[in-house]
């Protein structure tokens, strides 16, 4: 080792040599967090791994469940025909016909058109009129002449603006009477729109792409197609508009379906109304169309349902016209191979309705279906690709871990080649997945029976024969059933199945005791060891540097002692 001198007082550069034999002293706790970073790689691959082994758990419990062997698959004989099917497990193989000859339909009250009052004043800001949809910033033409919208403009502007834009050849009114908007040209020439319009202030007002009607002596005249203003969902029911000259005031009652839903046409907004409603066990939507300014009721289910209405005495229905007579909906028609005519109020039957056990039948147009039910193995073959593939992944992992490569005199390991528990059980998962089971009798008491063996020279699975994996899930379901998830020697458990045995044996590994488990808290327990000895070997350390220090200071006291002394007889010499 190099030791470095300085120009000290002593001439001796000692404090780079105390951290010098520091780091010396240090060389321990290197290799130390070496030992560490191995153990925490060791640790780290333990944990996948047991995360690896709780997925094949996870996908080996999949094969638990009677609906896995005994699902049913549908087919129908137009896939285009709006009348679908579902089969149950309970369902019975065969092929039925069912003819929809009406769908069933829901129960509708329509209210009034038009019946939201009228916009306003033509002095107020656009925005704060009753409009069906927002008055958007921009321009519009009138006879060739741009105006432009503003957000901060009355009608009145607006008008104003078309006026001066035409140098007083068309005008503008409102008639709050008719709710209507009326363009007069008195040169006859009316032309409304054009192509770079950005404003949508013709078609609000309705009276965009219309017929110019000649108004005599030479003028023209458009008026808006229909009255103008909308209910406000936001306000009160008595400021809403709705109820025009005579407004609905006061609280009251609403009864439909039977149902009594109460409000306050003073305090309370339309918008209230209509959650009230719906929220309600009337079991209907109430709700407003704002470009046909009409209040709807529709029931919530099909069927012919009368929905009847009693309306409130400050007459609230009436004002809506939603107090006359309902149109009614209409049930399901339906038959089954042929039979009697069968009616029922919703268009998704179940058995209950037609009789098929476990087939539940969706239509959404008439017409005859004839609906095939069969056995469904997919479901159960998805699985078996499922679990062969975690198990592969898990034989992959131990193998790329465990693993010993020599090239030459050159020896290769892994994290986890000398693991005898991971090494081993490569092996045992071999023999676990191998192993036939016991009584179940048949053909089939073996992966291998079912086409599942192993890619020669690996302990990896594949489907070797599919034409025998398919016969077995087309004509072997029970005893599939039996081998994955069964009670084979009637003992009233399942523990002889092939899945409970997987989950036994997996579990053995992955649980809070088990193998990785107590391997991953030994090494967890090293490094906390090792934390131990790093800090007491620094405690050590800190004492003998400080001690060192402590020393070679003093040395330099004295050194510069002797030197002042030095000094100063060499000053007494002099003056002789």
């Amino acid at each position: 080792m190099q030791f470095q001198l300085a120009g000290l007082a002593s001439g001796f550069d000692w404090r780079s040599m105390i951290d010098q034999l520091m780091a010396a002293e240090r060389i321990p706790q290197q290799r130390l967090r070496a030992d560490q970073g191995k153990n925490n790689d060791t640790r780290d691959t333990l944990e996948l791994l047991e995360t690896k082994m709780d997925s094949l758990k996870s996908t080996v419990g999949g094969f638990e469940g009677s609906d896995l062997y005994h699902a049913k698959a549908t087919a129908l004989s137009d896939e285009n025909l709006g009348i679908t099917a579902k089969a149950g497990t309970s369902s019975v193989e065969g092929t039925y016909e069912i003819s929809v000859s009406q769908l069933a339909t829901t129960s509708r009250r329509s209210g009034l058109t038009d019946v939201g009052g009228t916009l306003g004043s033509a002095a107020s800001v656009l925005s704060n009129l009753s409009f069906a949809q927002e008055i958007d910033e921009g321009t519009v033409t009138v006879n060739g002449q741009e105006i432009t919208i503003r957000e901060t403009d009355t009608m009145q502007n607006v008008f104003d603006s078309i006026s001066i834009a035409t140098s007083g050849v068309v005008s503008a009114s409102y008639d709050n009477l008719t709710d209507q908007v009326t363009l007069s040209s008195s040169s006859g020439e009316l032309e409304l729109g054009d192509t770079a319009d950005s404003s949508n202030f013709l078609s609000v007002l309705k009276i965009d792409q219309i017929e110019v009607i000649d108004a005599g002596s030479g003028s023209s005249s458009v008026a808006s197609t229909g009255t103008l203003g909308v209910v406000d969902l936001s306000n009160s029911i008595a400021t809403s508009g709705i109820g025009g000259g005579s407004p609905i005031t006061g609280s009251g009652t609403i009864t439909i379906n039977g149902v009594a839903i109460s409000f306050d046409a003073d305090t309370e907004s339309v918008g209230t109304l209509m959650e009230r409603v719906n929220d309600s066990a009337a079991n209907v939507n109430m709700t407003y169309d704002s470009a046909a300014d009409q209040f709807r009721i529709v029931s919530q289910d099909t069927g012919e349902l009368e929905m009847p209405v009693i309306d409130s005495g400050n007459g609230i229905m009436a004002a809506l016209g939603l107090d006359g007579s309902a149109v009614v909906g209409q049930d399901l028609q339906f038959s089954i191979d042929g039979g009697a005519t069968i009616s029922s109020r919703s268009n998704v039957i179940t058995e209950s309705s037609h009789g098929v056990t476990g087939l539940t039948i969706t239509a959404s147009e008439t017409g005859t279906q004839t609906i095939g039910i069969s056995r469904d193995s997919e479901t159960l073959k998805e699985q078996i690709n499922k679990f062969i593939s975690s198990y592969n992944d898990i034989q992959d992992y131990i193998l790329e871990k465990t693993k010993i490569t020599v090239e030459g005199d050159d020896v290769k390991t892994s994290v986890l080649s000398g693991n005898s528990e991971v090494y081993n059980l490569d092996t045992k998962l071999r023999a676990l997945v191998f192993n036939q089971i016991e009584n179940l009798g048949g053909e089939i008491f073996r992966l291998e029976h079912m086409g599942i063996d192993f890619i020669d020279g690996t302990s990896k699975l594949e489907i070797k024969d599919a034409d025998a994996l398919d016969s077995a899930l087309s004509i072997e379901l029970d005893t599939l059933e039996q081998f994955f998830m069964g009670d084979v020697d009637g003992d009233g458990d399942t523990d002889e199945s092939f899945s409970s045995r997987m989950e036994a044996f997996v579990e053995n590994y992955i649980r809070d005791d088990g193998i990785l488990d107590i391997q991953m808290t030994t090494l967890a327990d090293r490094n906390k060891a090792i934390d131990e000895r790093i800090v007491e070997m620094e405690r050590r350390l800190e004492f003998t540097q400080s001690a060192l220090e402590s020393s070679f200071i003093a040395m330099e006291n004295a050194q510069s002692n002797i030197q002042s002394q030095s000094a100063a007889l060499d000053g007494l010499t002099l003056n002789q």
